[in-house]
């Protein structure tokens, strides 16, 4: 998730008065300014940025807003539902000479393909000009921002041919957030959604790109309540750089009744790698060529987690880009996840993907693995507590058994999958070890801790009077690193 960099101009001229250039002077300008600059773009002045910026500029007139790339932004998240624009000011003097600063502010990359512009008079003979861009993906037919309580909004999305596996997130007024049952038709999305309670709403449509998962489209939507005509006033900042990130995830978490996560320095270390490829690679992504997915990073990485999740941001600063990765819906359930313990952060400052200095972010919370001291102990404990729960007996824990599964689950280990045949290797030899026994079978998992085999069919099977369990902690290249490989070996 991107937060708007911006570049800020100053177009200076001898202070002879003159009117501010009308509307369509200040898009011809833009067009001319493209054309002689991205000779090759095709792009199209947006209803919805031109609406962002026209409101931008009437807030900075007005004393309402600040005149920054953030105020800007703010504007922008209000009137489209573009997810990373771009945008670029400029203070001019006279008034009359705005349309000629429209040049300076966008960027040479050329990496847009939508764009809004407006301007708006100042005292002392100045004026602020205001331009948004987009690289524009997805089309999403207009949702309106404002409706009543209890009202529907249909969802009808088509993603670019480059985005596929599309998925709908609602951030509802009580911060909590789901994802929405869709329809799926090819790269066409379509949802209703129903806005029951007064309050501010966040649509959020993800989708699969070549550098993985990203915000295809996000749309703010109040139900029953006006937006806001002005920014939210900047806060003092105390705390610079990881630290007051980590706060700030601290804080989110405490204000959702979560226990605070933990800094872990390996996950630092994978968070840092990912922030300095994207910065050198200057690719806004999860999945990058040079490093691989989230997944792979924590293999290379010998981290061995129950579960994981991934969020990155790119702004002007660590804070800001964390900020704008808090106000996506799916990135917020990330950093809620109440499975989370531990949280790595690394940040990398470079050049993006739009040509502007700024901070890439990286943030991976995990829940590790925990080892127990007895796994195998712990195993047969919950396929015992599994046929209580069932009404069946307690199987017998048999020690020849045991020895069988202990040695077997650890050459599957050491061979890497679970590709073995167990029923003729292991059944065969449990049933050759023990004359009385009339049969046998035997199942393997591997998964981050013992309730792997909750899914064990055979733990409620009355059929079965005799357990052997073996239970071992090792890493794979197919499975990941220190997952809990387990060998059950039912008989009666």
């Amino acid at each position: 998730m991107r937060l708007l960099p911006f570049a800020l101009a100053a177009a200076l001229s001898l202070p002879a008065p003159g009117a501010l250039p009308d509307q369509r002077a200040l898009e011809t300008a833009l067009r001319e300014a493209v054309a002689g600059s991205c000779p090759s773009l095709a792009f199209a002045v947006d209803p919805d940025l031109t609406r962002a910026a026209q409101a931008f500029v009437a807030a900075a007139q007005a004393g309402r807003a600040p005149i920054t790339g953030g105020a800007l932004g703010f504007y922008a998240a209000l009137e489209s539902y573009e997810p990373s624009p771009v945008s670029g000011l400029a203070k001019v003097s006279p008034p009359s000479r705005a349309d000629r600063a429209v040049g300076d502010l966008f960027g040479r990359e050329c990496r847009f393909n939508r764009a809004g512009v407006a301007a708006a008079a100042l005292p002392g003979n100045e004026a602020v000009v205001a331009l948004v861009t987009a690289a524009h993906s997805t089309d999403l037919l207009p949702i309106p921002g404002k409706v009543q309580p209890g009202a529907v909004v249909e969802v009808d999305a088509t993603l670019s041919p480059s985005l596929s596996s599309p998925r709908l997130f609602l951030l509802a007024p009580d911060a909590s957030t789901q994802e929405l049952p869709v329809s799926v038709e090819g790269r066409r999305l379509r949802a209703r959604v129903g806005l029951a309670a007064r309050g501010e709403y966040t649509l959020e449509l993800l989708a699969t790109g070549p550098g993985g998962p990203e915000v295809a489209a996000i749309r703010r939507v109040f139900a029953g309540v006006a937006p806001p005509a002005s920014p939210p006033a900047e806060m003092p900042r105390t705390q610079t750089g990881l630290v007051a990130v980590e706060h700030a995830i601290g804080r989110l978490r405490a204000s959702h009744g979560l226990p605070a996560l933990r800094r872990d320095p390996a996950l630092d270390g994978v968070a840092e790698g990912h922030s300095r490829e994207m910065a050198r690679t200057r690719t806004f992504g999860h999945v990058l060529s040079s490093d691989g997915s989230m997944s792979d990073r924590l293999r290379k990485a010998g981290y061995a987690y129950q579960s994981a999740g991934e969020n990155i941001g790119l702004s002007v600063d660590p804070l800001t880009a964390h900020e704008a990765i808090a106000a996506s819906p799916a990135h917020l359930k990330n950093l809620l996840d109440p499975h989370h313990r531990r949280v790595g952060l690394g940040i990398a400052k470079g050049t993006s993907p739009d040509g502007a200095e700024g901070v890439y972010l990286t943030e991976v919370l995990a829940a590790p693995i925990e080892v127990s001291q007895d796994p195998e102990g712990e195993v047969a404990r919950l396929v015992q507590e599994k046929r209580r729960s069932a009404g069946l007996k307690p199987l017998a824990r048999d020690a020849r058994l045991d020895a069988i599964a202990s040695r077997e689950v650890r050459a599957l280990a050491s061979g890497g999958d679970l590709s073995r045949d167990l029923q003729r290797a292991v059944v065969a030899e449990a049933l050759s070890s023990q004359p009385r026994l009339r049969s046998a079978i035997a199942e393997a998992y591997v998964g981050s801790s013992a309730g792997a085999t909750g899914s064990s069919p055979n733990a409620v099977s009355p059929a079965w009077t005799r357990i052997g369990v073996g239970a071992i902690y090792a890493t794979s290249e197919l499975y990941g690193a220190g997952r809990l490989w387990v060998l059950l070996v039912y008989a009666r």
